[in-house]
């Protein structure tokens, strides 16, 4: 063990695990390449005991509160039971301007780079937790997290096993007529890339939204409350190839649900296992 309690990088598996038992399985760490940020991480318990098989990766993006209690339970159930592993990452508000809350759901903003910041905290579980799958990981977000699942889709579709876009009160378009965040004709001056329609095509999508997720969110083209603007989003992506499947989860509201929809992306995660 280093001085003032700093751990050793060169501490063995069995070590961790003698001095530290499954506190260092669900842990949260710093992101290293921007302490800013933070992310929590869930290993099953046998995680030292079995390792004769990859352990896949399944990516959380918390909504506009940052809640994460629920997901993170139910995503851990679904972790255990499936060999898999589970990073929730933490973008709090008011980074570069006080009270703002919504920067981290365009990847792109104010000079930060949120999109970026998780291919980071992807990399450095990859290295502490060697088993762990990271090359392609199944990715979910619900409200604020399912706008940047639906804008990480189109930013890293190679990264993607599968995605989950969990009702979305802004979504993205593959819209070509239309500026970023509604459409991507901008979209090279916002990546430093063009969009790879042909790799996201090769990205199964699950969309979910609650039956009752009907408040009026503002008048646009594409609905009036989530649930309208996650068909019109199901429709976009189906007209330019794309797989979906959608799950209207029935007497569920915006705000509640986070185990129901956990348990729809999980199962839609585990086909492509």
């Amino acid at each position: 063990m280093a001085g003032n309690g700093v751990l050793d990088a060169n501490l063995t598996d069995e070590m961790k695990q003698n001095l530290f038992g499954n506190a260092y399985l669900n842990m949260l760490w710093h992101c290293k390449s921007d302490p800013r940020f933070h992310y929590w991480v869930h290993l099953p318990d046998y995680y030292y005991e079995d390792k004769d098989k990859p352990y896949r990766l399944m990516v959380v993006i918390h909504g506009t509160g940052c809640r994460l209690e629920g997901y993170m339970k139910a995503a851990a159930e679904f972790a255990d039971a499936n060999h898999m592993a589970v990073l929730a990452p933490v973008f709090p508000g008011g980074l570069i301007i006080d009270d703002d809350f919504n920067s981290y759901k365009l990847l792109n903003c104010d000079g930060v780079r949120y999109d970026l910041a998780l291919l980071s905290m992807v990399d450095e579980m990859a290295k502490r937790y060697p088993g762990v799958e990271t090359e392609k990981f199944f990715l979910f977000g619900h409200s604020g997290g399912g706008q940047f699942t639906n804008r990480f889709l189109f930013a890293h579709p190679e990264r993607l096993a599968a995605a989950a876009i969990g009702a979305p009160g802004r979504p993205t378009f593959l819209n070509f007529e239309e500026d970023y965040f509604w459409g991507v004709r901008d979209f090279k001056k916002q990546f430093d890339k063009e969009l790879d329609q042909e790799a996201v095509k090769q990205v199964p999508v699950l969309m979910v939204v609650g039956a009752l997720d009907t408040k009026f969110i503002g008048d646009s083209p594409y609905g009036t409350c989530r649930v309208e603007r996650l068909e019109s989003l199901k429709k976009n992506f189906e007209d330019h190839g794309i797989y979906v499947e959608m799950e209207i989860l029935p007497g569920i509201e915006h705000v509640d649900g986070d185990v129901d929809r956990i348990r729809a992306c999980s199962a839609f995660f585990k086909k492509y296992l």
